[in-house]
């Protein structure tokens, strides 16, 4: 499987991942295989994926062909469905250059024990924040995705947000409305398991974002959400090596 030079995936890892749902590297191929046979009956199909991204559809969804179909055929159609979202998303575009001098969201190169990666988010400038629009962001972040998709292999996600710098101002953009189609963007097309989301350097008014994510989450997910007004909970949580140099770490 081609893995990113950033995002590091061990071959025997994913011989774990696939252990897991019962399937070995040559039976995931069959079942890679099958997937495209079907996509090239599926005529409102824009493409055939490749099978990089095929196969990571099958292990975001416990291998099941069904759920893949289900999914691929969701990471289609949701474009007409929320066209908003996917406009100017090109990341060459002037206002997605502009957003990666505001802030910063990347994956941490090394998985968890558990198989999952972990994102960083937090601001570049602070002076900017005003700027910053929600919806540069909901790109940013997908763009990210369609290079996991290619690129990365993982059983869950774990999100770090840092609060620092962040305003009352700024969360007040992010409207119910928006943040449930984030929240569709991410279950219906990459349905990666949102593991864990640990908000650092917290705020009082956190408990905004809080009860409007409390209002479009599942209980489930809601419940994986830790908040800490500094960083310790990163240190009680993540080994050293993991976490970036600006956060006690070695990364």
């Amino acid at each position: 499987m081609t893995t990113s030079n950033l995002l590091l995936v061990n071959e025997n890892v994913v011989k774990e991942m696939l252990k897991l749902f019962d399937r070995t590297e040559e039976t995931l191929l069959e079942d890679v295989i099958c997937l495209k046979q079907w996509m090239k009956t599926q005529p409102h199909l824009p493409e055939i994926l490749d099978e990089s991204r095929i196969r990571n559809f099958l292990i975001f969804n416990k291998c099941s062909v069904e759920k893949a179909k289900q999914k691929i055929d969701m990471y289609y159609t949701i474009r007409s469905l929320i066209p908003d979202m996917y406009e100017n998303v090109n990341p060459k575009r002037p206002n997605m250059e502009k957003l990666l001098d505001i802030i910063y969201w990347i994956p941490l190169p090394q998985l968890t024990k558990e198989m999952y990666r972990v994102h960083m988010f937090k601001l570049r400038n602070k002076d900017l924040i005003e700027r910053l629009e929600p919806r540069d962001i909901c790109a940013h972040v997908c763009n990210i995705q369609e290079m996991r998709l290619a690129e990365d292999c993982m059983l869950g996600d774990v999100i770090i947000i840092d609060m620092d710098g962040h305003t009352m101002a700024y969360l007040l953009k992010f409207t119910p409305m928006f943040v449930a189609k984030v929240a569709a963007i991410y279950e219906k097309i990459y349905s990666i398991p949102m593991k864990g989301m640990y908000i650092i350097n917290s705020h009082p008014f956190v408990d905004n974002l809080l009860s409007l994510l409390k209002a479009v989450l599942k209980p489930k997910l809601f419940q994986r959400i830790h908040v800490c007004k500094d960083t310790r909970i990163l240190h009680e949580n993540f080994p050293k090596e993991m976490l970036p140099k600006d956060y006690g770490g070695e990364e």
